[in-house]
């Protein structure tokens, strides 16, 4: 194989057959790394690890896949299915969805340290808020709670609306990147093998269609690398057979790497057009499809280094935690004036008690005290207003406790997600699946090829019974070379 693509390796050792399976993720990794196994490998929790091993057919007919360009093991974790390197594939959004989804912290922003750390920070502004009053104000029950969160509220709205649009434009970004330029490489890439696999259909020109393949591969790969690290590894990618020792030379010294190896593949097509061996209305349509897949590149880097404008970011930021300070200072308040309430309350009914069991213990109809008499009647009506302002209180401290963690917890949240959805091409769990997205779009494009090179008899035997008669329905011919 690697004599056939021209690779400077020898071919890996395949016949190691069902010996490889093994019962942890990383144990795989570490034998599909050793004996240089590649390929999209099934596992779960529940089934036994096995590797997939390339038979002669396909050694042929899937070049690449037995190079060892890049495998990658799909594992099933509950709801969701990842890779070998922790990446998410796909999740169930039924199970997502329902109620278990307070239990996943892995993945999420509820996983996220800094956001509870801001949750603690505003509970503890609450607390310091609480104290305050409660010790330096001699009548806390005066503070007009409906004012003071009718003040807040609106705040919140405002807040509320601006943080939504923040989300939506992030996503929105998110999406174009996986969309209209990540997804216009892919496409670009599927379009080019497909155009090549029909006009060269013989297997001897597999050595041609499989050089093609590589390069966009390698641009594939070099996009992901200089996105998240900042610069390509050329010699990791020279140990999966992407690259050639010649061809990392010519690399290294150039800028702009995942957009260079799209000249080199319009450079192949236009010595073919030299050479008489591409019509040059075929060539102005591949030109174009190199064109869409550059522009895609670039316009990937484009958007990861522009980032959204800065005093927008920073004034968003600034409103949530302007909003979430004034929370935890409206709960601190009425916390203190719902704690006061409460000891009030209590206090009362506990005189109320104390008063109804001197009337039954004296005998009479009226308590004395301090030389008045006071109605039975009007015992019970004080022991029965505090317990009602009691419980009362409690609600209102109940609801202050809840909202000063669950406001601050949804508005750093949504903040985290704006943050985390940004750049995607990361090695966290929620990024781009790299190595899944490689596996699929090699297989995707070597599965164009194998069809047309064993294309079904009925597309000869239908194609060659048609008789067109008009030369107005030709209007040019393009034979394959």
């Amino acid at each position: 194989v690697a004599q056939y693509l021209c690779l400077p390796i020898s071919r890996p050792e395949w016949d190691l057959g069902q010996a490889c399976s093994a019962t942890l993720i990383t144990k795989q990794r570490e034998v599909q790394q050793a004996c240089g196994i590649c390929g999209s490998s099934l596992m779960s929790a529940s089934s036994s690890h096995y590797v997939e091993v390339p038979s002669d057919r396909d050694r042929a007919r899937r070049p690449l896949f037995s190079a060892g360009t890049g495998s990658c093991a799909f594992v099933r974790q509950g709801a969701w299915t990842e890779t070998g390197d922790g990446e998410l594939v796909k999740y169930d959004m039924q199970s997502i969805g329902s109620a278990t989804s307070l239990a996943r912290l892995r993945g999420t922003v509820l996983g996220s340290p800094r956001l509870w750390l801001h949750v603690v920070l505003y509970a503890a502004v609450a607390g310091t808020a609480c104290l305050a009053v409660g010790l330096l104000s001699e009548r806390p029950e005066l503070v007009a709670p409906d004012r003071v969160g009718e003040a807040v509220n609106y705040f919140c709205l405002f807040v509320s609306i601006a943080l939504a649009c923040h989300v939506f434009l992030a996503v929105e970004r998110w999406w174009e990147l996986r969309n209209s330029l990540l997804g216009e490489l892919w496409r670009a890439t599927n379009d080019l093998t497909m155009v090549l696999a029909v006009h060269f259909p013989a297997r001897e020109h597999r050595r041609l269609k499989t050089l093609v393949l590589r390069y966009c591969l390698l641009s594939f790969e070099l996009m992901f690398m200089q996105a998240r690290d900042g610069q390509a590894d050329l010699h990791e990618l020279c140990s999966r057979h992407l690259l050639r020792d010649d061809e990392r030379e010519r690399l290294e010294a150039l800028a702009a790497q995942p957009q260079v190896v799209w000249v080199w593949i319009a450079g192949i097509f236009q010595r073919l057009a030299e050479a008489g061996k591409l019509p040059s209305r075929l060539l102005a349509n591949l030109y174009e499809i190199c064109s869409r897949a550059r522009r895609s590149v670039a316009g990937i880097f484009a958007h990861l280094g522009t980032q959204l404008p800065y005093s927008y970011v920073h004034l968003i930021s600034v409103v949530v935690h302007t909003n979430n300070l004034l929370v935890a200072a409206k709960c601190g308040t009425m916390a203190a004036v719902a704690i006061r309430s409460l000891i009030k309350h209590r206090a009362l009914a506990t005189a109320a008690a104390a008063a109804a069991a001197e009337t039954a213990a004296g005998g009479t109809n009226a308590t004395a005290t301090g030389g008045k008499a006071i109605p039975a009647a009007l015992v019970v009506l004080a022991s029965l207003a505090g317990a009602e302002g009691s419980g009362e209180a409690g609600q209102v401290l109940l609801l202050q406790c809840l909202q000063v963690v669950f406001v601050p917890l949804a508005t750093v949240g949504l903040l985290e997600v704006a943050t985390l959805v940004s750049e995607p091409f990361g090695s966290s769990f929620q990024d781009f699946p790299r190595s899944a997205y490689h596996v699929w779009l090699r297989d995707e494009c070597e599965a164009f090829q194998t069809a047309a090179e064993e294309a079904p008899k009925e597309i000869s035997f239908v194609t060659d019974a048609v008789e067109a008669k008009e030369a107005r329905l030709v209007h040019d011919r393009v034979c394959a070379v």
